[in-house]
């Protein structure tokens, strides 16, 4: 990548239309997090509060994702009060605040490593730090983001803006890509080596994307956006 060329990969990240170049990427969402004891309204409230946050984001990763957590809070609100939730009890919802359509990944299956920690600060100014990691080039845009059918209960990422011959073209690629991958797997080939031949950086079950389009193939080819 040329210099003008990152120069306009940075501008195109700080505006939310894809990830930042580098593989990193940091969010701060203000306030204490809700945890699975807190009630209702209050986890609404906080995942409201998330969603807000990545409205921003016109774009989905759909890679593996390391993630690190660093909720900064007074040690005293830990240490001597019973106000404050565990911080394995944050875990769940905090995960699925970032998943979906709306959200910034797919789903929680992609975190391949998560490490969650509090830091004393001196003043109120509560908040959480999330720090992703990922690879750069495996994301899609979340403007005409569908899943397409495939065999075993798979389904994979497609873009419904693309035009009738592209999506007519990566069909009778992803059917060539499942023989060739079926092949190769009886041959003793890596999974991670190959999981890119059906589209993407990897495949999804249908139970990672309930919350996505799912289309057949013939859905997918006449540009059908809904599927009952």
């Amino acid at each position: 990548m040329s210099d003008h060329e990152l120069i306009q990969s940075i501008e195109r990240a700080n505006l939310g239309l894809e990830p930042p170049p580098f593989g990193s990427l940091e969010i701060e969402i203000p306030g204490a997090p809700s945890s699975v004891q807190s009630s209702k309204a209050v986890k609404v409230a906080y995942l409201e509060k998330i969603r807000n946050k990545l409205s921003g984001y016109q774009y989905l990763l759909t890679g593996q994702i390391m993630l690190d957590v660093t909720w900064l809070l007074p040690a005293r609100s830990r240490y001597e009060t019973d106000a404050k939730a565990d911080i394995d009890n944050c875990l769940k919802p905090i995960l699925d605040a970032f998943t979906g359509p709306s959200g910034l990944f797919i789903d929680d299956c992609q975190i391949k490593g998560l490490y969650i920690c509090w830091r004393h600060i001196e003043s109120d100014d509560e908040r959480l730090l999330f720090e992703f990691k990922y690879d750069d080039t495996q994301w899609c845009r979340k403007n005409g983001l569908a899943f397409l059918a495939l065999d075993r209960g798979l389904c994979c990422p497609v873009d419904l803006n693309w035009p009738r011959d592209l999506r007519e073209m990566w069909v009778k690629l992803l059917r060539s890509g499942e023989e060739t991958k079926a092949r190769l797997e009886q041959l003793g080939a890596d999974y991670l080596a190959l999981a890119g031949m059906l589209g993407g950086s990897q495949p999804f079950h249908r139970s990672r994307t309930t919350k996505f389009q799912v289309l057949l193939e013939e859905e997918f080819i006449r540009g059908q956006e809904t599927r009952a």
